[in-house]
């Protein structure tokens, strides 16, 4: 799928569908301000009609608000979408990133695992695992992981976030304190050599860096998207990262710069479009406790 502004973006040479554009919209407004309808023309070679019908069909939905000429996100800056769409976003290449890192996991070891929606495909793949402790302040990935047999879930606790599902404050910091974990498993909405791993919502950020502490191994889950952007805040720095999994379309050359500072970087090669996304597991359908279980 193409990447450039100005480009079209298509899909396997075919034009994307409604929903394609308005999730590629919303991909953009996690780094924009606003889009306007003259450049989603151009991007999409699509008409402009078609391209105020996909704005509006979003303002409908609550996603964005309108804007002379197009739309903005409705935080301004950098805004938080919610888990479940973000999930969908970069599907193919999460779920690759996230079957890589599950092979750096071994049986007997205990992980954490952030609220970012590549961990959650990293829980999906972890079920299978023996004898694996998985600390986690995402409650959607404590729900993937809940009837798993041979996984112990511990979530850390705090205040609820709706955005991400997660669990933030100093309840979830105090757990992590007290907390050894062999590998934590932490995804990012921008890095560099000069600022580490970044995100964006600054109670989120106070977790990581708390998960990060405890673990003895920090890696970084995210895909390629994710290089070229920077976010507001630092949570791990570079010298404190010992792997990256990402996928093959990461930048070469920010790949080999990472490496050279000894990191080891893990491109995951991404299989088309073959899975369907997974669906966040909803938990007002969690199954009943067992009885005489509190």
């Amino acid at each position: 799928m193409g990447e450039a502004y100005g480009r079209p973006i298509t899909q396997d040479g075919l034009t994307l569908s409604q929903n394609e554009r308005m999730e590629q919209v919303l991909r953009m407004l996690e780094s924009r301000d606003s889009v306007q309808v003259a450049e989603l023309a151009e991007v999409f070679s699509v008409s402009e009609v078609t391209v105020r019908s996909d704005l509006s069909e979003l303002a409908r939905r609550g996603k964005v608000a309108r804007v002379r000429g197009g739309v903005r996100a409705l935080q301004r800056g950098q805004s938080e979408l919610g888990f479940d769409l973000r999930l969908r976003l970069e599907s193919d290449r999460k779920q690759a990133i996230a079957r890589a890192a599950a092979a750096m996991v071994g049986e007997g070891e205990a992980v954490a695992l952030d609220s970012s929606t590549t961990a959650y495909y990293l829980a999906h793949e972890l079920r299978s695992k023996r004898e694996l402790v998985v600390v986690t302040n995402g409650l959607l990935i404590a729900a993937a992981l809940a009837d798993a047999p041979g996984i112990t879930v511990v979530v850390t606790g705090g205040t609820l976030r709706v955005s991400a599902m997660s669990l933030v404050g100093d309840l979830g910091a105090d757990v992590l304190s007290t907390t050894r974990i062999n590998k934590g498993f932490l995804g990012a909405r921008g890095l560099s050599l000069e600022r580490g791993l970044m995100d964006l919502n600054p109670d989120e950020v106070r977790l990581k860096q708390r998960m990060a502490d405890a673990c003895e191994s920090v890696i970084g889950i995210f895909d390629s998207t994710k290089w070229h952007r920077s976010a507001l805040l630092s949570f791990v720095p570079a010298d404190r990262v010992d792997a990256i999994v990402t996928d093959s379309a990461a930048p070469a050359d920010e790949v080999a710069a990472w490496r050279a500072q000894g990191v080891e970087v893990v491109v995951a090669e991404v299989a088309g479009r073959g899975r369907s996304p997974v669906r966040a597991r909803d938990l007002h359908r969690m199954p009943p406790p067992e009885r005489g279980v509190a």
